[in-house]
């Protein structure tokens, strides 16, 4: 296996990622929503570069079955309802709902990926299922796409990224690029201390900052919720595990979780 970390969705073309196995991360904070939200019900994640693009697809459905959610350079969106807080996405607001979500650098990167196969949305709470996952698969080809923050590198993601190469090495080889050594360095000599490193970086001081401290604690939890989401046909949702691996799962260390699963 060849695992290749790529920094940001801006140094890679969707041609490039075209029939690849690729792990979509955005650890503060689409893909940690999209977890959360999936972890509690919520039937589907469309994700959308812009509130125009949201409030078209939305459209079509249902007022009563679809939530927007979503942010702007941290912000919330004007006459959206959900910002981009995972701590938002309870089982009481999304349970059973289809969710179209916008924000400045995840759901730009998932749809970077959209010619990829598969694609797995990682994330810190939930991130050694979605190892198991890879392991199990055994691609020769392995990508993950840090979403990054506007073009630059993002700390949070590369260690993301870290720990999931981790789990992957404990149970096999495997060759990677310079950048994939780095993520693991990372998050094995910081992993008791994330969230104050987090707390220096652009991204987790502008959280702080908003008043949004609690979501910074909240996406550096790691395996919470032992879900696998993955994108298929522009949309995310659950994958159902295969038995195998939903029995190494049920031996994890992380916390239960209730959702509704399903195949795309």
């Amino acid at each position: 296996m060849y695992v290749e970390v790529i920094a940001t969705h801006q140094n890679v073309t969707r041609d490039e990622l075209e029939g690849r196995y690729v792990i979509v991360i955005d650890t503060l904070r689409a893909t940690s929503t999209i977890v959360t939200a999936l972890a509690h019900g919520c039937k589907q994640v469309f994700p959308v570069a812009n509130l125009n693009e949201a409030r078209v697809l939305a459209s079509s459905w249902d007022s009563d079955k679809v939530l927007l959610g979503g942010e702007g350079q941290g912000r919330p969106l004007p006459g959206v309802f959900l910002g981009n807080s995972p701590r938002d996405y309870t089982a009481e607001v999304v349970g059973g709902k289809t969710l179209f979500l916008v924000t400045t650098n995840g759901t730009v990167a998932l749809q970077k990926a959209q010619k990829a196969a598969p694609v797995l949305v990682g994330s810190l709470l939930n991130g050694e299922t979605v190892a198991r996952r890879v392991l199990h698969d055994d691609p020769d080809d392995l990508v993950i796409l840090c979403a990054g923050t506007q073009g630059y590198f993002a700390l949070e993601d590369i260690v993301t990224a870290g720990k999931i190469i981790g789990h992957i090495w404990e149970s096999r080889p495997a060759v990677v690029n310079e950048l994939a050594i780095a993520a693991f360095q990372l998050y094995q000599f910081n992993q008791q201390q994330l969230p104050s490193l987090m707390a220096q970086t652009i991204h987790g001081r502008r959280l702080v900052d908003m008043g949004d401290g609690d979501d910074l604690r909240f996406c550096l939890q790691e395996d919470i919720f032992p879900l696998l989401a993955h994108q298929a046909v522009a949309r995310v949702c659950l994958l159902t595990p295969e038995p195998a691996l939903a029995q190494e799962n049920n031996g994890s260390r992380g916390s239960s979780w209730h959702g509704t699963q399903g195949r795309a």
